[in-house]
């Protein structure tokens, strides 16, 4: 198996648990001086699809270490887009997810199985045109810069203290004001509708805000 990483592009942060990206860019080569032509991936993900699977998401290559599952996975113009989605209780996970959303992680990597490709030997470039995908992985290094993460969705806050939090640094509010709502609001999220009882807090919330 091949691998080959690219780097990552933190542009938002949601509410959904989910995150979005690139997993590689059609025509940009990279720095190992390989170019991935549109369709390469397409045998593949059909292969995949015909089993009602997707290629793992792995932390690092590490197939002992899933931390989610990919959701979606296509070519378009750009390349291969994936949507993945961490797996709550898994504490590699959890980091992943909190180093993603601090910056700190910067690739996202393919694991591959080159089955056709062609060599311009004059451009000193492979050009990579049929792959087996195997996985895609988050990772802390990055080769090719055109590819990566291009948005994150957290989820609901797990905890009181995430609450707070989020009411600081999403809404402006002081360390005391956070602490006072977040008191009695968190409370209120119960499990059975935790996404409508969020939605309706987040209105009050943003009513509180607008009134100060």
């Amino acid at each position: 198996m091949e691998i080959k990483s690219f780097a990552l592009e933190l542009k938002e942060v949601g509410d959904a648990g989910t995150f979005t990206g690139y997993g590689a860019a059609f025509g940009n080569v990279d720095q190992g001086r390989d170019l991935i032509v549109r369709g390469a991936f397409a045998e593949s993900l059909s292969a995949w699809r015909s089993k009602g699977k997707l290629p793992k998401l792995l932390w690092q290559h590490d197939a002992r270490r899933p931390i989610g599952v990919w959701t979606e996975m296509r070519e378009d113009d750009y390349g291969l887009f994936v949507k993945g989605r961490f797996t709550a209780g898994v504490k590699q996970a959890d980091e992943a997810y909190a180093l993603l959303k601090d910056g700190a992680l910067d690739g996202l990597s393919i694991g591959y199985a080159t089955l056709e490709d062609e060599i311009d030997r004059a451009a000193g470039i492979r050009k990579l045109v049929k792959l087996d995908l195997m996985e895609v992985s988050l990772v802390t290094f990055a080769m090719n810069p055109a590819a990566g993460v291009t948005g994150v969705k957290a989820g609901p806050p797990r905890t009181i203290r995430e609450f707070e939090a989020g009411l600081r640094e999403k809404f402006g509010f002081s360390h005391a004001q956070a602490k006072s709502i977040a008191s009695s609001g968190f409370k209120s999220l119960e499990p059975r509708d935790e996404d409508g009882a969020m939605n309706d807090l987040l209105r009050t919330i943003k009513g509180i805000r607008a009134g100060l």
